[in-house]
């Protein structure tokens, strides 16, 4: 079941889409990170998990946005009826 968005959460969903694969990305590259490696510089896996933090912080402001999105279109959906 599809759901018809308006054009401001499609453009939302993207940036949603975007955060959440990166976010994967980030989670997969820490998990390997010391794949065919002996060592790592402490200072590699702390830039990831900045990243990785800065993208989850980002997602949640980004949810927020997307749930003011969705009462203002329900909210215009209304008093079309």
């Amino acid at each position: 079941m599809s759901k018809k968005l308006t054009p401001e959460l499609e453009k939302l969903k993207e940036e949603y889409d975007f955060l959440h694969k990166r976010i994967g990305e980030l989670e997969w590259e820490i998990a390997t990170i010391f794949y065919d490696k002996k060592a790592i510089f402490e200072s590699d896996e702390e830039k990831i998990y900045a990243q990785l933090n800065n993208y989850r912080e980002n997602m949640g402001i980004l949810i927020e946005r997307i749930k003011d999105e969705v009462r203002k279109a329900n909210s215009d959906s209304q008093k079309k009826r």
